[in-house]
């Protein structure tokens, strides 16, 4: 089951965040040298990064049968794809 949830207010007064994305050229050039690759697969890895406590609430929804917050990152929440570039960085470059 999805939920569809509109996230408009809460993004309007969300601090933006800029993260640079490389280009692809500068990722091709960084590639070419390399004698291994791999790939991963992030479809759903917004679903694995935990908020902190104190912004769980703030993506709070109530359905006709309960009142639901997320632990995890929601897609449509703003910085999110930021948040997951940042972690990646420090994962994978340190």
């Amino acid at each position: 089951m999805r939920f569809c949830i509109d996230y408009r207010r809460l993004n309007a007064i969300s601090i933006k965040d800029a993260f640079p994305l490389p280009r692809i050229d500068e990722i091709f050039d960084q590639l070419s040298d390399r004698m291994y690759y791999t790939k991963f697969c992030f479809k759903s890895g917004y679903f694995h990064v935990p908020l902190s406590k104190e912004n769980c609430p703030k993506t709070a929804f109530s359905t006709r049968d309960n009142h639901y917050q997320f632990t995890f990152f929601s897609i449509r929440l703003e910085n999110v794809a930021l948040g997951s570039a940042y972690m990646l960085k420090d994962d994978f470059l340190g």
